[in-house]
């Protein structure tokens, strides 16, 4: 058994909740903004109540409040609040917050605890969270002390009370293991990558128990084609080569799928964030899907067609799912 965490358990009371605003998008793969996405492993659905998970990641919160970046989390909690039947928990993909690599430590200490603040009076639903590269302290300062136990990911740590960054837990007949596969390069930068030490802790978690249905949740995506269509970055050409930036996608996703194929395990599903799209790709029985973001565009509108939102997943014992995109009716003021 490897890591595990004690989920943000939420105690204020529901704020007043806001209707859906159903709207088309242009999205990857013929996918369309509040309607049901391609079924997995589709279960009979007189088997039990399914369990019910809200995916929401990217919520960029901005030092004062620009683009009125709280108000739309804010809004954004109010739809899943609305949600019926009620969540059982959240699963959250990361980028908590947008200028962290930049602010000293005071300033991210301020931000992030905006963040926790804001998220806890307007949900009480269990929340699980996985680290972004936004979620980085101070790596883009040059004043700040590296030494100090808050640069990097240590106040992410710190302030979410995890030993690692990387988990597993278990709730509805469902195993649910969250990767941190943001790797922190010289100079400020990131790359996305397995790292060895959770690759291990992946072969023995997933070689202990290999029927349980089971979701992975990074993220930086483990696939997609979104940069070959120049939706979210770009894939460039240099002569032979087909080359898409680290930054965008994990490099070494090969390692991450060998360990799948070897453990024969169950994995049904493989969540990501950080492109700020809607995407979904199915590989040999996985479902992989780019959730969107709840900041759209960076709070700007819709991210090319994709407007800002959240999925949810209901999630049967039989190892069946169905995944919905839901808009969460933000109106960005620009």
């Amino acid at each position: 058994m490897g890591p595990t965490c004690q989920d943000l358990k939420m105690d204020n009371p529901q704020i007043s909740r806001r209707d859906f605003i159903s709207r088309a998008a242009m999205l990857t793969g013929g996918l369309t903004a509040g309607l049901p996405m391609g079924q997995a492993g589709a279960s009979d659905p007189s088997n039990g109540n399914p369990f019910r998970v809200i995916f929401a990641t990217d919520s960029h919160l901005m030092v004062n409040n620009q683009l009125r970046s709280e108000q739309g989390l804010v809004a954004a909690l109010s739809a899943i609040e609305s949600v019926t039947p009620r969540p059982d928990l959240i699963l959250f993909g990361g980028d908590l917050t947008h200028e962290s690599p930049q602010l000293d430590f005071p300033a991210a200490e301020q931000l992030i605890d905006r963040f926790l603040k804001t998220w806890k009076a307007h949900t009480d639903l269990p929340t699980f969270f996985t680290f972004g590269n936004h979620d980085l302290v101070g790596t883009q300062n040059a004043s700040v002390d590296h030494d100090d136990p808050r640069f990097g990911k240590g106040l992410y740590r710190m302030r979410l009370d995890l030993e690692h960054n990387y988990y597993v837990f278990r709730k509805g007949g469902w195993r649910f293991i969250v990767l941190d596969d943001v790797l922190p390069e010289p100079g400020g930068s990131y790359i996305g990558e397995f790292v060895e030490e959770q690759l291990a802790f992946l072969r023995t978690e997933l070689g202990a128990d290999s029927q349980i249905p089971t979701l992975l949740c990074g993220h930086i995506p483990s696939v997609s084609v979104l940069p070959n269509l120049g939706i979210c970055g770009e894939t460039k050409t240099k002569g032979a080569n087909i080359e898409t930036p680290a930054s965008l996608l994990a490099h070494n996703t090969s390692d991450l799928h060998d360990v799948l194929n070897a453990t024969k395990a169950n994995v049904k599903l493989v969540l990501a964030g950080h492109l700020h799209h809607l995407e979904q790709t199915q590989i040999d029985g996985v479902s992989y899907i780019n959730g969107g973001a709840i900041c759209g565009n960076w709070w700007k509108g819709a991210q090319k067609g994709c407007p800002e939102g959240f999925l949810v997943l209901d999630l049967r014992s039989d190892g069946g799912l169905t995944a919905e995109y839901r808009p969460s009716g933000w109106k960005a003021a620009v």
